[in-house]
């Protein structure tokens, strides 16, 4: 598969995070993903939340057998699972005796496998292609799906750390 530095033109991104080195921005990413891909879930109406993100592996590549440039690319390939769940709620109305009969969660465990690359050391890291798979589950693409989303916005954020996200609360009623 061949990418051009075209689709590296991507987010702006403002943190130091952003142009870290791959071990770092990994840490930073999965540490904060459960968070945007929660919201990426929700504004999709998906009944699941991501309980837990696992921590990252990084591996380098040659980025240059990736993309038609004349310029060296950096890159690396990240992998990280996540795990998330739903609550099941009881066809029948609970029992009065005990509001929770009935109710049970299931969950889902999925292993992705990103690639990110960027044209020249200092740019933000860019991610170029997300697959992911799970039990009985083929690999498929899913460079255009929530998760890849829910990455983007994180490096449109500025690449933050878990300390400088703050809820706000608008003071109009």
């Amino acid at each position: 598969m061949v990418w051009g530095l075209s689709s590296l033109a991507a987010a702006p991104a403002r943190g130091a995070v952003c142009a870290a080195d791959p071990q770092s921005w990994a840490q930073a990413l999965t540490a904060q993903l459960p968070l945007f891909l929660t919201l990426a879930l929700s504004r999709s109406r998906s009944e699941f939340q991501v309980v837990l993100v696992g921590q990252p592996q990084v591996e380098s590549f040659a980025a240059e057998e990736l993309a038609d440039s004349p310029s060296p690319l950096q890159g690396f390939r990240l992998y990280f699972t996540t795990l998330e769940r739903r609550l099941v709620l009881p066809q029948q109305p609970p029992r009065q005796d005990n509001p929770l009969a009935g109710r049970r969660s299931e969950t889902l465990q999925l292993a992705y496998e990103a690639y990110v690359l960027r044209a020249r050391p200092g740019d933000p890291w860019q991610l170029v292609r997300l697959q992911v798979t799970g039990a009985g589950m083929p690999i498929r693409d899913v460079t255009h799906g929530l998760t890849a989303q829910a990455i983007r916005r994180w490096q449109q954020s500025g690449c933050p750390l878990a300390g400088d996200l703050e809820l706000t609360r608008s003071s109009s009623p």
